[in-house]
């Protein structure tokens, strides 16, 4: 992601050149518009190549979210019109929480059951505010351009790529939430709050989380009192867990039920069984990170102590201590302290590259070498996960060639 002086530099004055690129060759027009990311038409062309993927989506996996909402897609395109204000009014039904996605998806069913619509209008929305993230971190970036800013960075990318669509509802709250609280805790812009609050609309667990945010936007950076809680955390993460089962029965409806179905005795044991059946490295990828990152706050915290810390980082470290508690207290929910500990690492990441934009020094520091990789093996575990939905086609020249192919992901491809 550098700027005009790349091989593959396509000047401003000409970009309308990136359609005609992208019409004759989309994949070839998105690594030229990654080279030259800091145009505006580049990112455009970025967040199109984002929507075509989800166009063409590939899902051979009938054990992944993907295949759930494919076949519900199917369900509703034989639904008369009629069932809309049931499907509007299922919050409380006792079997939908969630506002956003059955109404995308009957809406889609209206005029098709192909599942490459369905994904693409969802890539339109995770990559809206995912490409809106990664600019945030990008334009910074070029204030300090090096190896220490540039790998983070990079990480920040891969820690929830658009092929996380596979999992629509969980993944895009995360990206707008996230896009929603950084100007909340960073510009303490009360705007935002509405954004971040309307990710619970697209899954109904950030609800847990906007109320984090709004504790943490109405108490401020109290870390007297936020350091002892989420050390207390890592020591006895089952205090809070009756409360939780307060809150939904305070809530109600299928708020309940979802709860109840979460932290039932049996879905907490084919959990436990799903990650004692997943791969030695998956796991220990996922806890290297986490524990590298909580590694690299402390280490900056004892560091810049005797300095003068701007604001935002403040605030950035306050918010961080008060949502790594809400992670490890919410751990012995499957499901739930393990999907946000991901959206903890997106806040830290960008923690640790506030600070290396900060720092003005050459040399590649230990602490960014340290994290290598750890780094590597959740962006490679990401990667291997990622090949089940992507198609082969899609490296293909021609617009749209890969709808014309049979679906065949780079999985199938290389492990069947």
């Amino acid at each position: 992601m550098g700027g005009s002086s790349h091989i593959f530099a396509i000047d401003e004055k000409n970009s309308r050149h990136y359609l005609y690129l992208f019409i004759v060759w989309p994949f070839l027009a998105f690594l030229v518009a990654i080279a030259n990311y800091g145009q505006k038409e580049a990112r455009k062309v970025v967040y199109f190549f984002l929507i075509y993927y989800g166009l063409t989506f590939v899902n051979n996996n009938e054990g992944v979210d993907a295949f759930r909402y494919i076949l519900m897609l199917q369900h509703n395109a034989s639904l008369p019109f009629s069932d809309f204000f049931k499907v509007a009014g299922g919050l409380y039904s006792g079997t939908s929480v969630d506002i956003v996605e059955p109404l995308i998806s009957f809406i889609i069913s209206r005029f098709t059951a192909f599942h490459g619509i369905y994904f693409a209008v969802w890539a339109a929305i995770f990559g809206y505010f995912y490409t809106r993230s990664i600019n945030l971190v990008h334009d910074r970036y070029q204030l300090n351009p090096g190896w220490n800013t540039m790998i983070p960075m990079v990480f920040f990318i891969f820690i929830l790529p658009i092929t996380y669509i596979s999992g629509v509802r969980m993944w895009t709250a995360a990206w707008i939430f996230f896009y929603g609280a950084y100007h909340v805790i960073m510009y303490r812009d009360k705007r935002f709050i509405i954004l971040a609050l309307s990710a619970s609309l697209v899954h109904w667990s950030f609800l847990s989380a906007n109320a984090i945010l709004l504790l943490y936007f109405f108490a401020g950076n109290r870390n007297i009192i936020y350091l002892p809680l989420a050390a207390a955390s890592f020591l006895a993460p089952r205090l809070l867990f009756p409360t939780f089962g307060v809150l939904s029965m305070g809530l109600g409806g299928a708020f309940q039920a979802r709860y109840e179905g979460y932290s039932s005795e049996g879905y907490m044991m084919n959990q436990q069984i799903q990650q004692e059946g997943a791969s030695w490295f998956m796991q220990m990828g996922f806890d290297l990170i986490f524990y590298y990152l909580l590694f690299a706050i402390i280490i900056i915290q004892i560091i810049s102590r005797s300095e003068e810390k701007d604001s935002m980082m403040k605030n950035l470290y306050s918010f961080l201590l008060l949502f790594l508690t809400f992670v490890n207290f919410g751990k012995p929910i499957p499901s739930f302290g393990g999907r946000f500990q991901i959206v903890f690492m997106i806040f830290a990441t960008f923690y640790l590259f506030l600070y290396y934009v900060r720092i003005k020094t050459e040399r590649i520091t230990l602490l960014t070498v340290m994290g290598i990789f750890p780094m590597l093996l959740y962006v490679a575990i990401t990667l291997r996960l990622s090949l089940q939905s992507i198609s082969v086609w899609i490296l293909a020249p021609g617009l749209g060639s890969p709808l014309l192919a049979p679906g065949l992901s780079f999985f199938d491809l290389l492990f069947n």
